[in-house]
Order: structure tokens, then sequence, then C-alpha cells
């Protein structure tokens, strides 16, 4: 079944977030400065952008392929931009961002190694960083498919790629001091309000089940949760992958603000549009693409 993120966006905007201390770790082990240039790379609706806005004021652009999704993502006052990350271009200059952050995007993409390529030429002397789930943390470590929705387990290790396989696609592409490091996401309470977000389906995982086994799993959590006297919390965990680019010293640096001079339109003068590549320069906000490029949208802040 394939997810339709235009439908969930509202659902996956109001339980979709990330607390203090991921921020944290994600700032300390992506070397987030306030001068860092960041691409968010599957963006949704901008939740990982925002969070982060709040504790340091960094420069983002986020895209995604959920219009529905980056509609929400811009009323947030983030830049955006409309388009497939799993197209085997992205539509940006050489030597753009000094990091990529790509939040659970990374089993959606079905050319995993054209992306990863993509994300080593638009980096200027920086790093990628991936949030995703290795197997292990799928089979023991996530707080409910095993208990509750046990085919769940299997479905979701055919679609996340495994850890060894990021390390030799990031190898490939160039990168080095590649390093995993383990995050709890989040300390979830396996309350009635958690069996609300399982309801909704939050994650996209939960739409791949039929629904008879859906339900038989929701009715098996509810009953848990009424039988215990003290709400059980359970870590959600993840692993963020690092790998660096770097530049040789006769490189030119990456292109300064001052340079920004080519505009989508008047009324769109954000930074967006100065690291668009060259094929999307007179496009204006909603115009079509050329064929050979995916269609691309930009929706100016508000």
């Amino acid at each position: 079944m394939i997810v339709d993120y235009n439908i969930i966006s509202e659902i996956y905007d109001n339980h979709r977030s990330y607390g203090h201390s991921e921020i944290v770790q994600l700032i300390r082990f992506g070397e987030i400065s306030t001068k860092t240039k960041i691409l968010d790379l599957g963006c949704g609706t901008g939740n990982l952008s925002a969070q982060l806005l709040k504790y340091i004021p960094v420069d983002t652009i986020g895209i995604d392929k959920s219009l529905h999704m980056l509609e929400i993502a811009s009323k947030k006052s983030l830049n955006v931009l409309c388009g497939d990350a799993d197209h085997t271009i992205l539509p940006f200059k050489d030597d753009s961002f000094d990091l990529v952050i790509g939040a659970f995007v990374i089993h959606h993409i079905k050319n995993r190694m054209a992306l990863i390529r993509e994300c080593f030429r638009i980096l200027n002397d920086g790093a990628l960083i991936l949030l995703t789930c290795s197997h292990d943390q799928i089979e023991n470590l996530h707080p409910v498919i095993k208990d509750f929705f046990p085919s769940l387990v299997e479905l979701d290790k055919q679609r996340f790629p495994e850890l060894t396989e990021l390390d030799d696609s990031f190898q490939s592409a160039g990168f080095n001091r590649i390093k995993h490091e383990d995050l709890i996401i989040s300390r979830i309470p396996i309350d009635m309000n958690y069996l609300d977000k399982v309801k909704n389906k939050f994650i996209s995982t939960f739409h791949l089940l039929s629904e008879d086994e859906f339900k038989a799993g929701v009715e098996k959590l509810e009953a848990f949760i009424k039988s215990n006297k003290e709400t059980a919390y359970r870590n959600w965990r993840g692993t963020m992958i690092y790998g660096k680019k770097h530049q040789p010293d006769e490189s030119p640096s990456r292109i300064a603000d001052s340079d920004f001079s080519t505009f989508v339109s008047k009324e769109h003068t954000s930074s967006v549009s100065g690291l668009l590549s060259e094929a999307y320069h007179h496009l204006k906000p909603g115009a079509p693409m050329p064929a050979s490029y995916p269609k691309v949208r930009l929706l100016p802040a508000p």
C-alpha cells in the first residue's frame, strides 16, 4: 500500500514531533552553528526545522513532494520547495549547503545511492545526516509494534535499509568520517492519548496493515493500557548516520549570500531561489517544470 501524505498531512503534523533532547543531540552531532545553511530533506510539515529554529537561528530550506504538507510547513514561516527527492537530480547548485538532514525519509527512497550522491554534490565542506532505524531497533526496541502489531516488524525491515548498506552508500558517494549515534527520539507514555495517535495512524507504518490486523492490534493495545494501574513508558529509538564531505583547498567556496541575485520572482526573494540550479531560474511560484525535471513549486513563507 502506498501512503498518501497529502491525505494524512494534518494527522502527521499533530503527532510527529521532536523534543528537547533530540534537537540538542542533533545540534551537537551535526556540529550546527548559526552560520550553517541546512537542507531539510523530506521535511514534511516542517516540524524538525521549526523545532531546530527555536534553539539556534540557522538558515533552513525544506523540500518535500507533498504539497499539502508544505502548505502546513510554510505557515510556520519556513522556506520550502515542492519537489521529489527520489528524482535523480536535486534542484540545487553544487556546494549550496553546509548540512543536509533527512529525518525518517531514506526508507521512502527507491534509488538511495543516487540521492546520497546528490546530497554529496550539493554540499559544500559539510555533512549529510540521516535519521533512521536499525533493524535491531525495529525488531526489539520499537515501543509497540513487536507486542501489538508483530507483522510490521518484517514489513519495516523490508522498507528500512540496513545501516551497513547506508555506510557503503555514504562511502561510495565520497563521504568520510562516517559515524553512527543512537538516540532516544522520544520517551513515550503508552496511555490513552498514545492510543488515539495509533488509531489515527500517525506514522506511515500503520497504513501498511490490513484493517483487520490493525483493528486487532488496537484492541490489544487498548486492553494493555487499561490493565496498567500506572502509565507504562517506552523509548522510541533511532540512529543518526553522519558523513562528512571535505572540499579540496582549491575548490570554490559555497555561494555567498551576496551572490543570491537570481530570484524566482520579485515577490519571492528568499535564498531558496538563489540556490536553485540554472534550469529553474526562469520559474515563478507554481510554474510547470520542463519535462526532464520533477514538477517543482516554491511556496514563499508568509
